[in-house]
């Protein structure tokens, strides 16, 4: 990358969220840069569980169809339970036609992405370009610094992760905010029939979050709180491989490949999404929890609305009223699952609600997705689940 280059978008940060800023902006005529510290394909623990309001956006940037013939599994619901009982199944709800979600190894996946990039005139895709400072507008264009030369540009999309250096580094950082969550995840190969189900079990402070993904492995996450964290010091893929195969007796019987790996804490906000020509998506633009899995299909959904905010007369603006309208209500069932997971009493009262009352939950995943809003469910569906009556 030669120094001092202009651009009308630049991008920090080459996964989902960035990735599909630079595309959607790309195909409304905008010129592009694209920097990523990384070498790709590269890997990053995640959930790799597309949810269905995903689906739309890779079909509009034509790569849906990639995705599934790259042997991503479809996903059909999700299914809860308490360590040591039967779950019960909560299937996915339809809306505009799309029901399935896709099960989706990140390595590949981020692959396919930046491929994407590759073939794009109007996007220039620099990996490992660290990105070392970033410069909001002033009366003229924000600027990149990178290691390569400068990069002066319209506007800088920020998607740079949970812990985003450059949100930190702007002064725009709130949390982490306790009680503090983290994840440790791995991959596992089974000899057995795809099981199109997420699967979450709960135990005391912790939960176990299994999804199918291509090449007959399940992902595996703990997602844990800070007071159990201290049992994986020193021997963190031993205590991973207890813990999983404990809740998940199936997993006795599966090979464990691939690293473990730690991430967290989750829960970080933004105290503003954009200014000064400096815009933040993805996880960088604020996490809650990935119990819901709905990390990847939101960072596709910011992409696309950054990228339409740009043709507004005043595009940070829309992108806070976008954003918020993407982000409010799936952060709500967010902690409201979370509520759920710190009391395994409310667990049982909300599988035996389901019995009763089976489109509650799922209509609770569809409000989670962005379908509807919360006056979906009627005060009698709300009390039944918090009761189980």
């Amino acid at each position: 990358m030669a120094p001092g280059i202009d651009a009308d978008v630049a991008v920090v940060g080459a996964g989902p969220a960035g990735t599909a800023a630079a595309l959607f902006a790309a195909r409304r005529g905008y010129r592009v840069i694209v920097v990523d510290k990384q070498a790709f394909p590269r890997d990053k623990p995640c959930g790799e569980g597309l949810m269905p309001g995903g689906r739309p956006v890779l079909r509009e940037l034509e790569l849906e169809d990639a995705i599934v013939s790259g042997g991503a599994p479809p996903l059909h619901g999700i299914q809860f339970g308490l360590a040591g009982q039967p779950p019960v199944a909560v299937p996915f709800p339809e809306h505009g036609g799309e029901r399935a979600g896709l099960g989706i190894r990140r390595l590949a996946f981020d692959a396919r992405l930046v491929d994407a990039l590759g073939h794009e005139s109007r996007i220039q895709f620099c990996p490992q370009t660290e990105a070392r400072d970033i410069r909001p507008a002033d009366g003229g264009s924000a600027r990149v610094i990178t290691a390569a030369g400068e990069i002066r540009a319209r506007v800088v999309a920020v998607a740079d992760g949970l812990r985003s250096p450059f949100r930190h580094r702007l002064g725009w950082t709130v949390g982490p905010r306790p009680p503090h969550r983290y994840g440790v995840v791995a991959h596992w190969t089974m000899d057995a029939p795809v099981d199109p189900w997420v699967r979450i079990t709960f135990d005391r402070g912790l939960e176990v979050y299994e999804g199918p993904v291509a090449g007959n492995q399940r992902m595996v996450a703990l997602l844990c709180y800070q007071d159990r964290m201290g049992e994986f010091a020193g021997r963190l893929e031993a205590r991973y491989r207890e813990i999983a195969q404990t809740l998940r007796p199936a997993l006795r019987n599966a090979d464990l490949v691939g690293p473990v790996s730690a991430v967290g804490p989750f829960w970080y906000r933004a105290s503003t999404l954009a200014q000064g020509g400096v815009f933040l998506l993805g996880d960088a633009a604020g996490f809650t929890d990935p119990i819901t899995g709905e990390g990847v299909a939101a960072g596709l959904r910011q992409g696309r609305a950054f990228a339409a905010a740009l043709e507004s007369p005043n595009p940070e603006r829309l992108y806070r009223q976008a954003h918020r309208r993407l982000t409010t209500d799936p952060r709500r069932v967010a902690a409201l699952f979370l509520r759920l997971s710190r009391t395994p009493a409310l667990v049982e009262r909300a599988m035996r609600s389901h019995q009763r009352s089976p489109q509650t939950l799922t209509t609770l995943l569809g409000i989670g997705f962005g379908y509807w809003g919360f006056n979906r469910i009627s005060p009698r569906e709300w009390i039944r689940m918090f009761s189980g009556h």
